[in-house]
């Protein structure tokens, strides 16, 4: 059995590269707050990052077990060469199922902890949305719900919510006090945005995921027109930032995230080539990724100043 650290086992399991995607939504919620009462709590302001953080964590590690427990991840594990980069640590042996999941349930706790804390200082809506954020987490692969195994888009509207109203609407109401549209709509970029990334990242696995049954969007519509969707994402996203400008909800600045237009060019340049090997998708969820993430913080930047 290879030698791994366990800091490496742990990063690798909660895939804890991607937490950029839930700290620019929440950067977001943070900033619109600002925008509005030009006030700014530092404490909170940290601690709403740490529980979106380990939510995130959470979630992931939960994913990869019962990915695991359905089958997926074997099958993954025998389709892709030995040194593939994307290997996870559970099906090659290097940490049990059930000691991921009690380390992804302990970081769920720890997250809904901080909620309950907000809950208590500043109101309920905060203990809530930690709870809905907690359920998508385990319900994007976990029973019963399984939304990612429906073949009905369910996961992928797990993840927008999870990665832009959710994370959003809560970091804005810590800072505020409010409960408002204000954030929600400018968060559905980066939730549209985060769920094509997941598209994206599902053609890579397009092969295990069919073989065991795993109905993710991609699957469902094949690579092609699941391109389609994935750059729709970016035409809607900068729709509503747009919107959102001439109808003066946003401050213009926003526009900031006019400046990666170029990023999304390249990932369409790339999603015309022929893919020879599914590692193709690899430089293209990658583009989308770096896109996303910086899209949602300019956009946040925007909110600032």
């Amino acid at each position: 059995m290879q030698q791994v650290s366990l800091y490496t086992k742990v990063f690798r399991l909660s895939r804890a590269q991607f937490t950029p995607l839930i700290i620019a939504p929440t950067a977001i919620g943070i900033s619109a707050g600002w925008f509005v009462g030009k006030s700014l709590n530092p404490l909170h302001v940290i601690l709403v990052f740490v529980g979106v953080v380990l939510l995130q964590l959470a979630a992931n590690i939960i994913d990869d077990v019962y990915d695991f427990q359905n089958g997926i991840d074997e099958i993954s594990n025998k389709m892709f060469p030995p040194d593939f980069g994307g290997w996870k640590v559970i099906p090659r042996g290097l940490m049990a199922a059930k000691d991921a999941k009690l380390m992804g349930y302990g970081l769920f706790a720890i997250s809904i902890a901080i909620g309950g804390y907000f809950g208590y200082v500043i109101g309920l809506p905060s203990l809530i949305l930690a709870l809905l954020g907690t359920f998508f987490g385990i319900a994007h692969a976990g029973p019963p719900f399984k939304l990612d195994y429906r073949g009905l888009a369910l996961g992928e509207f797990g993840i927008f919510l999870s990665f832009g109203p959710i994370p959003a609407l809560g970091s804005y109401y810590v800072m505020t006090g409010d409960l408002s549209f204000l954030p929600i709509l400018a968060s559905i970029p980066s939730g549209l945005l985060t769920a094509a990334v997941l598209v994206d990242h599902d053609l890579i696995f397009f092969g295990p995921y069919k073989e065991g049954g795993k109905r993710t969007l991609a699957v469902v519509l094949g690579a092609s027109k699941a391109m389609a969707v994935s750059s729709l994402t970016a035409i809607i996203a900068y729709a509503i930032i747009l919107f959102g400008v001439l109808s003066l909800r946003f401050p213009i600045t926003v526009l900031l995230s006019l400046i990666i237009l170029p990023l999304f060019i390249r990932k369409v340049s790339r999603q015309r080539k022929p893919a020879e090997t599914p590692l193709h998708y690899v430089k293209i969820t990658m583009t989308s990724f770096i896109f996303t993430v910086l899209f949602g913080l300019l956009v946040a930047l925007g909110f600032l100043f």
